[in-house]
């Protein structure tokens, strides 16, 4: 790749960093975020190679029909159409299997009354 036609001035050190931060990216495509099945959207969910609309919609459907999802596990024993093939592309895809968390207690307030 010729750095100067794209326009990038700069010595050759900056230029074969900035080509290994590339090439490394390309490499590793990795998620850039987590999401947890629990918390993710149907547009997030049938982003996912292999999910789709449909079973986004089923994954929702399920999760706020009967409540969160524990386990990968738990999530193909209750959602038709995904196996162990699908569990696997959703978690490459960041996508993780986090309970949400429980929301704060709250605290009664007594009234106090001044005679």
């Amino acid at each position: 790749m010729r750095f100067s036609r794209i326009g990038l001035k700069g010595s050759s050190l900056t230029k074969g960093l900035l080509a290994l931060a590339i090439s490394g990216a390309l490499l590793f495509q990795s998620p850039v975020f987590a999401v947890s099945i629990n918390s993710a959207t149907q547009e997030v969910l049938q982003n996912v190679k292999g999910v789709g609309p449909a079973k986004a919609r089923a994954i929702i459907a399920e999760r706020e029909k009967r409540g969160a999802f524990q386990s990968p596990e738990d999530l193909s024993s209750r959602v038709k159409g995904i196996g162990m093939k699908t569990i696997v592309k959703i978690t490459d895809s960041g996508i993780t299997f986090e309970l949400p968390e429980a929301p704060p207690a709250s605290r009664s307030v007594r009234s106090r009354s001044r005679d």
